[in-house]
């Protein structure tokens, strides 16, 4: 459930370099699976692995925050562009809340 007490039906996966390409060609391998598509049922996943606005917005086009999980994917937590989008998501989080409180 999210914050709202929404289900959680999307993921957004923030990450750059191996960070992202591990997780992406899993998801990949698994989305034509019979299988992998049985369990992932109604759930949706989406990749940020830019710094470029157009990016961002593209990667969060139609995603609805109080359905989302979003998940900052980083060994060390010290790479500057992908600590850039996860404050630009935290970002587009608190004001989401802003404007609907």
């Amino acid at each position: 459930m999210g914050f709202t007490g929404k289900k959680i039906n999307t993921v957004v996966s923030i990450g750059i370099g191996g960070s992202y390409l591990g997780p992406e060609f899993i998801y990949e391998a698994l989305k034509t699976s019979p299988i992998g598509k049985v369990a992932a049922g109604d759930m949706k996943l989406r990749f940020l692995a830019n710094v470029d606005p157009i990016d961002f917005t593209r990667a969060l086009e139609g995603v609805d925050v109080e359905s989302s999980l979003f998940i900052i994917v980083s060994k060390t937590f010290t790479t500057a562009e992908t600590m850039l989008n996860a404050r630009q998501a935290r970002s587009h989080i608190l004001k989401h809340y802003e404007m609907t409180s």
